[in-house]
């Protein structure tokens, strides 16, 4: 995995690389809807107030509040893109200066990183930086992921794989949206290959339940926008080989995956979720750091190429919400070798990208 912050990290997800790459014997090995009753399950692990004292412990912010380790759930687990490092629900903070609600970024990382971003490293000032600059709060998560973390269960009373964290963590900012001082009408998503879960929990329908006694449960999981870098827009192994692999390996391909993947049912896909209803989907950015492939390949093509990246996923979801939508101005991406290694590149016009979806006006309740 690569843990370097000092340039787009090409994340590592070993579970799902392992099933997306049919490796030839000697050849090296390759790089890498239950919504609302998960959330309603969970509702212990949002309350405002005390939860499990053996872990992070969420409760109601102080006025003024900022800076690393804030908790939004209980939930603690071993992360295996990290050794085996323990890790929390937690969020690091950090606010800009401002007398009046400021609109918020949420970062999601890539695997091989946490949610910390040291002030001196690329990363901080691609993503951090930027953002403050242009009046934006910015949230910086750690979550679980549905692959990654698939042999986790969600919460105790939700035995499915951990799809929800990010979505928890939109409801515990939004529910303390005073103490952060942010305009919770207008909330972003960024997020980088492990952390394009972004993506799909934006394209879900909104997991609040209005009548619920818990006032986190009665927040938005709703944003305006996201812009992803090396996005997987499906989690679905037969969804990536119908997509991507010629007819003839598909079959392999997705025994293979499946197999490595006995939950690989509860995984997703963010193609398959597009909508453009009374509530539509949000507008997506993708970046991607090598150029679109554009054509159907056989599994051996495929081992030679990274599938955790792979960029045709950027176009695949925005044929989607073409498709959806009746336009392409919804969803855009940019596929090039220029982004390869540059955050500051890859991530450059993200924040003006967001000023163009700010809403005006009184903040929701």
């Amino acid at each position: 995995m690569d843990g370097d912050v000092g340039r787009v990290p090409r994340a590592d997800d070993q579970s799902w690389s392992e099933a997306m790459i049919l490796k030839k014997e000697g050849t090296r090995s390759s790089t890498r809807s239950r919504l609302r009753a998960g959330l309603l399950c969970a509702g212990a692990a949002l309350a405002l107030f005390a939860a499990d004292a053996s872990a992070c412990v969420p409760t109601k912010l102080p006025m003024g509040v900022k800076g690393p380790g804030l908790c939004y759930g209980a939930e603690t687990w071993p992360e295996p893109t990290l050794g085996g490092r323990t890790l929390e629900q937690q969020f690091d903070f950090y606010r800009t200066p401002s007398t009046t609600p400021t609109p918020l970024i949420v970062w999601a990382h890539p695997n091989g990183m946490s949610k910390a971003l040291p002030q001196d490293s690329p990363m901080y000032q691609a993503l951090v930086v930027p953002a403050l600059r242009a009046g934006f709060s910015f949230a910086s998560i750690e979550f679980r992921h549905p692959v990654a973390n698939d042999a986790l269960p969600n919460s105790d009373a939700d035995p499915g794989v951990p799809h929800y964290d990010l979505a928890y963590a939109l409801q515990f900012i939004r529910a303390n949206a005073d103490a952060l001082n942010i305009d919770k009408r207008n909330v972003f998503f960024v997020g980088q290959s492990r952390g394009s879960l972004a993506v799909w929990t934006a394209l879900q329908d909104d997991m609040r339940d209005p009548d619920s006694p818990n006032p986190v449960a009665r927040q938005s999981t709703r944003v305006n926008a996201v812009y992803a870098v090396n996005a997987q827009t499906t989690y679905s192994g037969a969804d990536f080989a119908n997509r991507f692999l010629i007819p003839a390996d598909r079959a392999k391909f997705t025994a293979a995956f499946n197999q490595q993947h006995p939950k690989h049912e509860q995984f997703g896909s963010a193609i398959g979720s597009v909508n453009a209803g009374v509530k539509a989907d949000p507008p997506v950015r993708l970046i991607y750091d090598s150029p679109e492939v554009g054509r159907l390949l056989s599994l051996e093509e495929m081992s030679k190429r990274d599938p955790i990246h792979y960029p045709d996923f950027g176009p695949a979801l925005c044929r989607a919400y073409a498709l959806a939508f009746g336009s392409s101005a919804y969803c855009t991406y940019d596929a090039d070798t220029r982004y390869e290694g540059d955050p500051i590149a890859a991530y450059a016009g993200y924040v003006d990208f967001f000023k163009r979806y700010i809403r005006p006006g009184t903040r929701s309740p």
